[in-house]
């Protein structure tokens, strides 16, 4: 009894020994690929990606782009439609009227730790929005327009080799175009002049140059 007691602790040891050694190899991969700052500059790219999320909500939405040095810079455009949730993040008062479609057409730049990249960003985005709303009662309609400043702050990470991302991060956004009440119909409902907003989209880089030129 007391060898079988000893067999299992050292077996147990061991295996226990083996996930520490696995762990802190696959923490300084991680830390190597993702997290550590002093890399090797990346050439000018190209960026393509879609936020997967919109689709879910009867929607699309997407970006293309280039990068460079320690920047990325884009075009994103969103449209979908607003469910009752997202409805009373962006408006107050507008439980009497319906959101039918929402559309976005925005310009952002972010700015990484490191200069290929990678990991943790900072960024900003100007967003120009236009919402379809629907009085409940009278059905009557009109078109909202916005104009939006975000602040974000996000992690990009590259799982396989260095094309495929994902990207995941969360924003403030400033209603710049003013919030007052709007009337329509019978509501009288009102955007909000501040959202906080998450991120999340997937999508591929490639270079505008050859290895031999790198």
């Amino acid at each position: 009894m007391r060898q079988l007691c000893t067999t299992v602790l050292v077996l147990v040891l061991t295996i226990q020994s083996i996930g520490q050694t696995e762990n802190k190899k696959l923490f300084h991969r991680f830390y190597s690929n993702h997290l550590k700052t002093k890399v090797e500059k990346k050439p000018l790219q190209l960026f393509a990606e879609v936020s997967p999320q919109f689709f879910a909500w009867k929607g699309y939405g997407g970006g293309i782009g280039t990068e460079f040095s320690r920047f990325q810079t884009g075009f994103i455009y969103i449209s979908l439609e607003l469910t009752p949730a997202f409805r009373d993040a962006f408006f107050n008062n507008a439980k009497t009227v319906t959101v039918t479609h929402n559309s976005a057409a925005e310009l952002f730049a972010n700015i990484f730790l490191r200069k290929d990249r990678k990991g943790f960003y900072a960024g900003t985005i100007y967003s120009y929005d236009w919402f379809s709303v629907v009085d409940d009662k009278t059905q009557q309609k009109e078109d909202y327009t916005g104009q939006y400043m975000l602040l974000r702050a996000g992690f990009r990470w590259f799982p396989f080799q260095e094309h495929f991302y994902i990207d995941g991060g969360y924003g403030i956004s400033f209603n710049i175009s003013g919030s007052g009440d709007r009337q329509l119909g019978e509501s009288k409902y009102s955007a909000k002049p501040i959202v906080t907003i998450p991120f999340f989209s997937i999508g591929g880089r490639f270079s505008l140059t050859s290895k031999k030129n790198k």
